[in-house]
């Protein structure tokens, strides 16, 4: 891919659209989104891991869009849940349709047995960036242990990120989500260490 070309940020999802930019930010791309192409395309989420489905998402985005593409795709890995719980349908498990407030409301009752380090929780997150359905490179990084909470404030949900309105450090009252964004990159979540995985890429080329 050329580094002058234009890179589109394939979500639908404005909080992951900004997640995707700040992975390019400084880079000298111009990314655009799926709105400014007025794409709405059917994209397949199959895939045996994280970085498999993240790779099949920037491909077909790519095809679609007719430019090179940047896709992610992770999920909250819950070891006390066990067979209850698969993190590549994090997103999904409530129901298709469930909104952020039922995922939560959802899980806060799926953890309700559990209890201090029983409620141990890291994410895994996954970047791909393809061109013409090909991809030129995929990375997957793992965040911190942290806590989820046995209760969350819905005037502090973070609409498109809701499992960070529960998710915490440990040692630290606050939801992820509340973290300033100097307090997180200091935290060295999976979004810091995908963000140079994906620079080295650039650098690179």
């Amino acid at each position: 891919m050329h580094r002058s070309g234009p890179i589109l940020l394939a979500s639908t999802n404005p909080a992951k659209q900004a997640k995707l930019r700040w992975l390019l930010d400084g880079l000298g791309l111009r990314s655009i989104t799926p709105g400014d192409l007025g794409l709405t395309p059917a994209i397949p989420e199959d895939g045996a891991d994280h970085r498999a489905i993240a790779e099949a998402k920037a491909a077909a985005w790519s095809r679609a869009a007719g430019m090179a593409a940047l896709s992610s795709d992770g999920g909250l890995v819950i070891p006390a849940l066990g067979d209850k719980w698969e993190a590549l349908r994090t997103g999904r498990f409530a129901g298709e349709n469930a909104g952020d407030r039922q995922r939560l409301d959802r899980l806060l009752e799926l953890m309700q047995p559990y209890h201090g380090l029983q409620r141990k929780a890291h994410w895994v997150e996954a970047a791909a960036i393809a061109s013409g359905g090909e991809t030129l490179g995929s990375w997957q990084a793992n965040s911190p242990a942290g806590l989820i909470a046995e209760e969350y404030d819905p005037a502090r949900l973070v609409p498109g990120f809701w499992a960070f309105s529960v998710w915490r450090l440990p040692g630290d009252e606050r939801a992820f989500a509340e973290l300033s964004p100097e307090e997180q990159d200091q935290a060295d979540d999976h979004w810091t260490r995908l963000r140079r995985q994906v620079r080295l890429f650039f650098d690179q080329v």
